[in-house]
């Protein structure tokens, strides 16, 4: 057994006095290998490990000591009388709005809204598809019943008095919705596993354990965070990288920053990478400065880390869904194995939605669910939206079928040549080799001042972009970061 590192040892010890405890880990720093050795230390207590996800969970039920369980908060959630709704058939936004009878609920099959001089259709199939992103954002947070604030907003429709006629029709659908799925075994509506999380977590549960350990802190929502924080009876530590934190977004917060604050809980920092030499720790701690953490890292010495041109990358990654799509269809052109990270279906459902614009039919599709033509797709990207236009344009230049049977084409990753991925999806992932796609874009000077101000979540994901290497690192599509002035947010 390895000997802990002193930043390690202080951890446990930290532990050992009954403290809650925020453990700040930085990328490759050893998160798990730490909470092995904290409930290695004390055996006769029982320990709950939450993990991110499946395949954390089931290696850590394989390496974690007997007296820890190990769950994802799902997996903690779940009740097996759920399984038969959850397991029905794909139900489309259409199929959800038939089944609920909301052509009826919102008193006609369409309504059109005019936002800044056009006009825009919202049929009973869109009103439904905007009720579960609302009903989604619910699920997610720790509010007790469905609000306006949890109506997404979307691209094209932002006038206020747009958005407030969108949660006068939405909010009521959303609401049925969630009732149906709260009515037992005869709903009309597919359960997700977010559904029967939040159903959980207002019946108030109580985790039966001395310890609990909760990974990926800072990518957690709030519906989680706050059954943790009433656990009271435990003893809670949350381990994570706040500057790792990418998924606010999509309603994820900081439940270190929330245990830091909430409980009173300590603070100790891991800081020595395993995972790459110090070129690479360089690189990261240059981002880690505009991120506005006091965290850096320390390479680990005999680590062969370089940073420069990689002529065949292990894997490419990308900011934006455009760029990915652009790098696999290169890739797939010129006979390389390609595996997309998250398969192909989002890749399919975006050549599907397109077809559906193009031939004059809506979609439901959340990227394009504003727009009513590939027109009006094609006027707001070119007006609006820089990572937009990239996708239109890939559209237009390879044609949907293209991308649907590029889709196809992929291969798995552990037979691929080269793995494509966004920052997003790569996140916990590593390679020997890897190589950042230049849509990482650096931010425009102001106007007014010629500053460059770059947003900190941006730095966050360059952070995390930078960090996935093990051997050799090309990051020359980051090297406007010298030019940078400011950072806000």
């Amino acid at each position: 057994m390895v000997d802990p590192t002193p930043e390690q040892a202080e951890a446990i010890a930290t532990y050992g006095d009954g403290l809650d405890l925020v453990l700040q880990a930085g990328a490759g720093c050893g998160k798990s290998s730490t909470l092995k050795l904290i409930a290695k230390s004390d055996p006769r207590r029982s320990m709950t490990y939450i993990a991110y996800n499946r395949s954390i969970a089931a290696d850590a039920k394989r390496s974690f000591p007997g007296n820890v369980v190990a769950k994802t908060g799902h997996g903690l959630a779940f009740d097996p009388r759920y399984l038969p709704r959850i397991q029905r058939p794909v139900q489309t936004a259409l199929d959800a709005a038939k089944a609920l009878g909301i052509e009826r609920l919102t008193g006609g099959v369409q309504r059109v809204l005019t936002d800044q001089g056009k006009q825009h259709a919202l049929t009973s199939k869109v009103v439904m598809r905007m009720a579960l992103d609302t009903l989604g954002r619910f699920c997610h947070g720790a509010d007790d019943e469905i609000a306006r604030r949890h109506v997404p907003r979307y691209d094209n429709l932002t006038a206020p008095e747009t958005r407030d006629r969108i949660a006068e029709l939405v909010l009521p659908v959303a609401r049925l919705a969630w009732s149906d799925i709260t009515s037992g075994d005869d709903g009309a509506l597919k359960m997700s596993h977010d559904h029967y999380l939040k159903i959980w977590a207002l019946s108030h549960p109580r985790i039966e354990s001395d310890v609990v350990l909760l990974d990926e802190a800072q990518d957690t929502n709030d519906v989680l965070a706050r059954v943790l924080l009433d656990q009271e009876h435990s003893q809670r530590i949350a381990v994570g990288d706040s500057a790792q934190q990418i998924y606010e977004w999509r309603g994820a917060k900081d439940a270190l920053a929330t245990f830091e604050r909430e409980l009173g809980a300590e603070v100790r920092t891991l800081s020595q990478s395993f995972r790459f030499g110090q070129p690479i720790a360089d690189e990261a701690n240059a981002w880690l400065y505009h991120v506005g953490t006091p965290l850096r890292l320390t390479g680990w010495p005999t680590a062969e880390s370089v940073v420069g041109p990689v002529e065949e990358p292990d894997a490419v990654l990308c900011r934006t869904n455009g760029g990915a799509v652009g790098i696999v269809m290169e890739a797939i052109g010129a006979g390389r194995k390609t595996a997309l990270v998250g398969g192909g279906i989002e890749l399919k459902k975006l050549a599907w939605a397109a077809e559906a614009l193009q031939s004059g039919r809506t979609t439901d599709h959340p990227d394009f669910i504003a727009f009513d033509s590939w027109a009006a797709v094609r006027e707001y990207a070119e007006e609006e939206d820089g990572s937009l236009r990239v996708l239109v344009k890939l559209i237009d230049d390879y044609g949907t079928k293209s991308i649907i049977g590029a889709a196809d084409a992929l291969a798995s990753e552990d037979a691929a040549e080269l793995v494509v991925s966004t920052v997003h999806k790569a996140k916990g992932r590593e390679w020997p080799k890897v190589q950042i796609h230049h849509d990482f874009q650096p931010p425009k000077p102001d106007p007014e001042t010629g500053l460059r101000v770059l947003r900190r979540e941006e730095a966050r994901l360059a952070y995390v972009a930078v960090t996935r290497a093990r051997q050799q690192l090309d990051c020359d599509a980051l090297a406007w970061i010298d030019t940078i002035t400011a950072v806000t947010g």
